[in-house]
């Protein structure tokens, strides 16, 4: 497939863009260009699908012969912390070990293996069936953790874990078939979704019986109906997004904040 990226989009791309081939370009001229897209990323033998800081997925193209991809999305799916210098427009990227070595507590930290042993019981989901993107070392908050990221079946699993001891800072889940349409393809008409109050009920069913719903929201996107939720219960935040249509909760996420 082919897409039109014009030059404020294609140069948002760029400038912060991994060229696979190891080679850096930019566009100097205001114009709009043709990219080849439909590029896939595989890690670990499951299909990777980039995203921003927002969730939104971002797209690998293809210009004069030359793959582009993000660099952050792709560089921490492959176990590295990345930052960027804006003085200096650089990205610096360091991989687990040097992450690991400046902090005095290394030593004590539970392991890769204990991280994902403990995100797999959580989940439910056995060793055999589970097929893993990312598990590394990572910087958040100043609290060293574990980023453990997997797919089981049609699901995607998320996880934060305490480096030291073990604790579930956050988790989600989501399904990886993210279309809300009917079995002959057609978009799915506002009419034909659940209520607000059923949707609650939904995410309130599966979270702790004290959390309070503080956001129901109904969101089209590109023709698919989803409620998006959050709910609190003390320091303990929760979001969600259900399918409108089904009421089969699509993305869930835990957040313990201290």
């Amino acid at each position: 497939m082919k897409k039109n990226f014009f030059s404020g989009f294609g140069a948002g791309i760029l400038t912060t863009a991994l060229v696979i081939g190891l080679g850096v370009s930019a566009f100097a001229a205001s114009r709009p260009i043709t990219v080849e897209d439909n590029i896939r990323v595989t890690i670990n033998g499951a299909v990777f699908s980039p995203k921003d800081a927002n969730g939104k997925d971002v797209p690998l193209f293809s210009y004069n012969g030359t793959t582009y991809a993000p660099v952050r999305a792709i560089c921490e799916a492959a176990g590295l912390e990345v930052e960027y210098d804006s003085a200096t427009y650089t990205a610096v990227l360091t991989t687990a070990d040097r992450v690991a070595a400046s902090d005095p507590n290394s030593g004590s930290y539970i392991g890769v293996d204990k991280a994902k042993s403990i995100a797999l019981s959580d989940a439910g989901v056995n060793a055999a069936d589970a097929v893993f993107l990312k598990a590394r070392l990572d910087r958040d908050d100043g609290r060293m953790e574990y980023e453990v990221e997997f797919y089981s079946g049609s699901k995607e699993y998320d996880y934060d874990i305490d480096a030291l001891t073990g604790e579930i800072r956050s988790r989600d889940w989501e399904l990886d078939d993210f279309d809300l349409y009917d079995d002959d393809r057609t978009q799915v008409s506002v009419n034909n979704v659940i209520t607000a109050e059923q949707a609650k009920a939904i995410a309130k069913a599966k979270a702790p019986s004290t959390a309070t719903v503080v956001k129901c929201e109904l969101d089209e996107d590109d023709g698919r109906w989803v409620y998006e939720l959050e709910l609190r219960d003390g320091r303990t935040e929760y979001e969600c997004d259900i399918n409108a249509v089904t009421g089969v909760i699509l993305d869930w996420e835990v957040d313990h904040n201290d």
